[in-house]
């Protein structure tokens, strides 16, 4: 009964929004499935399978298999036919010939190929996977050797509707966007996000997921999209590997490098990845406050004048070990310990002046900060595969610990008008963080006849954020501040997926319940806070196929956006003796109801329009403190409206011709009470372009052109001027493709400007940033490895992880 009323309630959702006449597609064609394996029963990942007539052996359908090795045919009418399955290093395997007599799925098992004596040096399999396949939920990007073993970060521009600015922060569509390595949600800041995705080789990533409206299947929070980034795993017995190293040269140079090694026997798989990245840069910053009476009258100006030289250095091992149980059941155990020093040496001169312009005060701060950071992870995965028809159980066990002491070291000159020294003051801050997280989550699948399936699952976590302040003002050292505030937190949550895939019409719908309780307690100050609510998420995600090359896609979803454990850490954080930085515990959560439509041709063009309401969304506030010092902090607005229209074209144009080119219309609407002032705009109607072009001028060199450009545009109580920046490059493969080199000139002409204004009533900043953007890359990458001859036959706590996100001051 269940089950009849959610087949009803989703046809009579999908009439109202899309209007053309539909049918639950009772298919004409028969689905034949199976997984292509070798002699030992483990899966052969993208072989190349084909569907034959048992009367001619006419090829029907070619196709390549999945990761897990699983490939899914269509009979189109009764009759005999056999499946084809075809693997460099493998004898070409045939299934029995089966007959189709009905609707009915066939599912074939698996199919073992037995390995050659030797390789072949003439086996040449030609399928190759697309680069871009549009799915109803999400968007696939398959590398096929794209970056050619530059850091992945470097190759993010080429995808499309993903922007990365020359200061490496990174959107989708426009939007801000989690970034998930193999479906687990990073923990580090900006920069240093920034710092691990250029250690990462491309060399090592199998895929790019694109997930812009997530399902019921993942974690509610975060109003953005999903970038998951997914490893290559090694499904070649024997020792397999890549090393990679490269450097960079601005104003200050750059390093990278590591190693990627699998070693796989018969009962189990070892990874080791060794990471490292260092980064010196520059980052200088002009802030102008504006203090405004309340008549609107000017009261005061301070003007800083910041530059910093930064140094950012991190070491990621990860060990990993998969254990095959049984030739279903799978034991997987990883442990992935980090290490980052973050220095900075900063100075800030500052000059306040009165309503008339007239010097009121002067000084210059000193700024010396000197932050190592661990974080740990570690998790066991069991996942059991109950049949060959695709249950599947897993059950996750994760636990992880950040921490960090940020210690500064600072001097403030007080100055007279002409400059001249009027007192000095030495102050030490020193700050600690500490977040410990445990997680378990359980999924389970179950498909079904005619394409259909259900997923389900529980999660539940438990966080601990425990943070202090220590303050020293003056030559003796005397206590000026020492504060504490400890938070907790636990989320539990369950869901359910119902959805099929057919021929024309292909549906998910899902629902997520998510239950929240926090307890925060300041040493000095605020004192005690608490939260306790559950909320539910329900997700629809659906495409029709008008044609063979054509397709309507829709989704729905709502969201929630939790506040960062450091943004509900009131203790302040030091960016300059007048500027200040500090989080809000009375942070509510954002609700955003979201939606978007997209027509699609092949996987080559596209055209969408999306539409986004937040409640209670997060905007930043200046607040005045009084003497020209001006603190930071996250605050709730009423609402913010955001809707798109965006263009898409991604092909091989010619043979020696790549392009993908995405244009974006947005605008984004807000009204919100800042410092008791109401502010409410219609916002700015922005254009963004990005143009990503490749040129193959022989076999193994090639030439890349990357172009982006964004206009004006408002973002809540914050007008972005607008900026445009070209990178070219070039790539050189060698040693039977198994070597590559690839220089980049990043930002060519420096035109990269980061300008904005943020009006928070009572106080207005004009910010004017500059970052090293204009520098020169060279990377290097080196494949090796091969399969053993002659063988005898025989992720939990991702959410909460990505709210430890840290800011550098």
């Amino acid at each position: 009964m269940l089950f009849s009323k959610t087949k009803c309630f989703n046809f009579l959702i999908f009439l109202l929004l899309l209007n053309p006449i539909i049918s639950f597609g009772q298919s004409l064609n028969t689905q034949v499935k199976g997984t292509a394996a070798d002699e030992n029963r483990l899966p052969l990942p993208f072989s190349q399978v084909s569907l034959k007539q048992g009367t001619d052996s006419v090829t029907v359908q070619t196709l390549l298999s999945d990761e897990k090795g699983s490939f899914q045919l269509t009979a189109p009418l009764a009759g005999k036919y056999f499946v084809e399955v075809k693997m460099m290093g493998y004898h070409t395997g045939n299934s029995k010939v089966f007959e189709v007599l009905n609707k009915e799925t066939i599912d074939l098992g698996l199919l073992q190929l037995k390995p050659q004596a030797k390789q072949l040096g003439t086996v040449n399999i030609s399928g190759v996977l697309p680069f871009v396949e549009r799915k109803a939920d999400k968007i696939v990007v398959n590398l096929n050797g794209l970056g050619a073993g530059a850091p992945i970060l470097d190759v993010m521009n080429q995808l499309p509707g993903v922007t990365v600015t020359p200061d490496d922060r990174l959107s989708l569509n426009g939007r801000n966007v989690q970034v998930y390595i193999d479906g687990k949600a990073t923990t580090l800041s900006a920069d240093a996000l920034a710092g691990l995705l250029k250690g990462i080789s491309s060399a090592s990533i199998q895929k790019v997921e694109l997930i812009a409206q997530p399902s019921a299947k993942y974690d509610a929070a975060g109003n953005g999209g999903i970038i998951n980034i997914i490893r290559k795993k090694n499904y070649k017995a024997g020792l397999n590997g890549n090393v990679y190293g490269g450097g960079g040269k601005g104003q200050f140079g750059k390093a990278n490098g590591g190693v990627n090694l699998n070693y796989k026997g018969k009962a189990y798989n070892l990874l080791l990845n060794m990471d490292y990245n260092y980064n010196r840069y520059f980052n200088n910053s002009d802030i102008t406050s504006t203090f405004l009476n309340p008549n609107g009258s000017i009261s005061g100006i301070s003007v800083s004048k910041l530059t910093s030289t930064r140094n950012n250095t991190i070491y990621t091992p990860n060990l990993g070990l998969d254990l095959y149980l049984s030739e279903k059941t799978t034991l997987s155990a990883s442990i992935k310990p980090g290490y980052q020093l973050f220095e900075k040496d900063a100075e800030a001169n500052i000059r306040s002046t009165g309503p008339s312009g007239n010097f009121t005060a002067g000084s210059n701060f000193l700024n010396l900060v000197h932050t190592p950071s661990t974080n740990f992870s570690s998790g066991v995965r069991l996942q059991r595969q109950i049949d060959t028809a695709g249950r599947e159980f897993s059950a996750d066990f994760d636990y992880y610990r950040y921490s960090n002491i940020n210690e500064q070291d600072n001097r403030t000159i007080e100055l007279s008008e002409n400059g001249n020294m009027l007192a000095e003051t030495p102050s030490k801050l020193k700050q600690d963080r500490g977040f410990d997280v445990y997680a378990v989550k359980i999924d389970y699948t179950h498909p079904m006849a005619k394409g259909k399936e259900i997923t389900m699952g529980l999660k539940s976590s438990y966080v601990v954020s425990d943070n202090s302040n220590e303050s020293l003002i003056g030559v003796s050292g005397g206590i000026d501040q020492s504060d504490t505030f400890l938070y907790r937190e636990n989320i539990s949550a369950g869901y359910i997926t119902y959805g099929r895939n057919a021929k024309k019409f292909s549906y998910q719908i899902g629902l997520r319940g998510e239950h929240t309780w926090g307890k925060g307690n300041q040493q000095n100050g605020m004192g005690a806070i608490g939260r306790n609510y559950f909320n539910i998420f329900p997700s629809f995600h659906g495409e029709y196929k008008i044609a063979k090359n054509h397709s309507l896609s829709l989704g729905l979803n709502k969201r929630i956006e939790r506040p960062g454990y450091e943004n509900l850490n009131p203790l302040e954080r030091i960016v300059s003796s007048n500027n200040l930085q500090q989080g809000n515990p009375n942070l509510l959560p954002v609700y955003a109801y979201n939606a978007d439509f997209y027509y699609s041709y092949k996987s080559d063009f596209w055209f969408g329009l999306t539409y986004s309401l937040s409640f209670d969304d997060f905007t930043s506030i200046s607040v005045p403190l009084g003497n020209g010092v001006v603190s930071v902090k996250p605050g709730n607005a009423d609402y913010s409206g955001y809707k798109s229209a965006q263009l898409a074209y991604n092909k091989q144009v010619l043979p020696y011709l790549f392009t993908s080119t995405v244009l974006t219309l947005s605008r984004r609407s807000f009204k919100g009470e800042l410092n008791g002032e109401l502010l409410q705009n219609n916002g700015i109607t922005a254009l963004s372009a990005t143009s990503y072009n490749s040129f193959s001028l022989t076999k193994n060199f090639s030439l890349s052109v990357l172009f982006n450009y964004r206009g004006k545009s408002m973002e809540r109580n914050i007008i972005n001027n607008p900026y445009t920046y070209l990178t070219a490059g070039t790539r050189y493969s060698f040693l039977a493709k198994k070597a590559y080199v690839q220089l980049n000139f990043v930002d060519i002409f420096k035109s990269y400007k980061n300008i904005y204004q943020q009006n928070s009533g009572p106080v207005l900043q004009l910010w004017q940033n500059q970052f090293e953007t204009r520098m020169v890359k060279l990377n290097l990458s080196y494949s090796f490895g091969g399969a053993i001859k002659n063988t005898k036959k025989s992720n939990s706590a991702e959410d909460e992880k990505k709210r430890t996100n840290m800011n550098e001051n």
